[in-house]
């Protein structure tokens, strides 16, 4: 809070504006954390239920990973600046980092998808979905949105 005086002696209360910086460290250990127990269940699902040949862990974890590591690049990219005079940079930062995590998204899927490896489209989308509800929630949480 900074006081300052108008011309009429009224004291007046201005709050400065300023935008804090999310934690973005923590989100992309909750992130990580959960992937972990996506595949964990996965896994769990595949060795109890499933035939031994389903590789729904395996797919599990790629989608996930499709979903954190665009989402690392952007926040990496977007927050990297702050204050009023960077807003011309914050701008272009912010455009980089959402045309690089859709770029890294769209090459994830097509370096998973063209693959040797033999992944479950299902288990791969599903993780995938499951991380980008996380990350919104996330975001709302921070941002104080219901």
């Amino acid at each position: 809070m900074v006081e300052k005086r108008a011309a009429n002696n009224i004291t007046l209360n201005v709050r400065a504006a300023s935008i804090n910086k999310p934690p973005i460290i923590l989100w992309l250990g909750i992130e990580l954390v959960f992937l972990t127990l996506v595949v964990a269940g996965a896994w769990f699902l595949q060795t109890l239920v499933l035939p031994a040949q389903a590789y729904i862990a395996v797919s599990c974890l790629l989608g996930g990973l499709v979903a954190i590591i665009p989402h690392a690049y952007f926040a990496g990219l977007a927050w990297r600046y702050t204050g009023a005079r960077a807003a011309p940079w914050m701008v272009k930062a912010f455009y980089r980092g959402e045309s690089g995590k859709f770029i890294l998204t769209l090459v994830g899927f097509g370096l998973i998808f063209t693959s040797p490896l033999p992944v479950q489209a299902v288990a791969v989308f599903v993780s995938y979905v499951l991380l980008l509800a996380l990350q919104i929630g996330l975001a709302a949480k921070c941002t104080g949105a219901q």
